[in-house]
């Protein structure tokens, strides 16, 4: 089979069917489906970062803002087919969001058998994506190493490259994911649904720790916000020791040793929203 994938992205408000949906195009020969997220704006940013081949969008209304949107997302550089699910919408809600845009309208009341006729469609007129924006496939490597806790010396044994190249990718990484720091970009990936590469099954070993205190939990909340231990204490309004030292046991419980690893470990257990 070829190596070029057909690539989707995706935008759905539940967070169930949005995974769902993810796991079952991802679980269709030949598709790729880079992130799911939960808002328009993180969409947008998905579509800038991976240049998707499809969008798969959730539209309940013919609104402006949704008008709107669909006319951004034909705005973006890499172009992308548009799919739109909808529950029930009338004739002229249709009729709208088509002229706004929108490739394909599709009923989520007969099952997925209409997505798959239109992920076929946008298929036939499938090309791979120009490269020279985005993320490219080594940041992208890099990316889901640093999700994993892994340092600039570790990611760079683990790729066989020098550490000064490590550091060099990794600027690139931050400067378009808009971040300062590895917690930032680990949140961010997160926020966006992002699927880095190893880690479309990845889950941490064991059972999901049940005994996380309100304090940990507290913590955990504000490293999903990509927060600093500085900016935990001082939203927590607590001593940054005792954040330090709140966050040993945190990691511990997780199987981490940084907050990047205790962020995408927290993610696989379920411990933190996606988005």
């Amino acid at each position: 089979m070829s190596e070029c994938r057909h690539t989707v992205v995706l935008r759905c408000v539940d967070g169930l069917l949005r995974d769902a949906l993810a796991n079952w195009i991802a679980s269709l020969p030949g598709y790729l489906v880079a992130g799911a997220a939960a808002t328009g704006d993180g969409l947008l940013r998905l579509c800038t970062l991976r240049s998707p081949d499809t969008a798969v969008v959730e539209l309940r209304s013919a609104a402006p803002e949704e008008l709107e949107f669909v006319g951004e997302l034909r705005a973006v550089r890499c172009e992308p087919h548009i799919v739109g699910l909808h529950r029930a919408l009338d004739a002229r809600s249709l009729a709208f969001l088509h002229h706004a845009g929108v490739h394909r309208l599709v009923s989520t009341r007969f099952g997925v058998a209409g997505l798959r006729d239109a992920l076929a469609e946008a298929d036939e007129g499938w090309r791979p994506v120009v490269p020279g924006h985005g993320l490219s496939a080594r940041e992208l490597e890099i990316l889901a190493l640093i999700c994993a806790g892994c340092s600039a010396a570790e990611i760079a044994g683990e790729l066989g490259i020098s550490p000064h190249t490590v550091t060099n990718h990794k600027r690139r990484i931050f400067a378009k994911l808009d971040v300062q720091s590895r917690t930032q970009a680990t949140a961010e990936v997160g926020r966006l649904g992002m699927r880095l590469p190893g880690q479309q099954t990845r889950r941490p070993n064991g059972e999901a720790p049940r005994n996380l205190t309100k304090r940990e939990r507290d913590i955990l909340d504000s490293i999903a916000r990509g927060e600093s231990v500085r900016q935990t204490a001082q939203a927590l309004g607590i001593a940054i020791k005792t954040v330090q030292s709140e966050q040993r046991q945190l990691f511990s419980k997780l199987s981490a040793r940084n907050r990047p690893q205790a962020l995408t470990n927290a993610r696989g257990y379920g411990l933190v929203d996606s988005n």
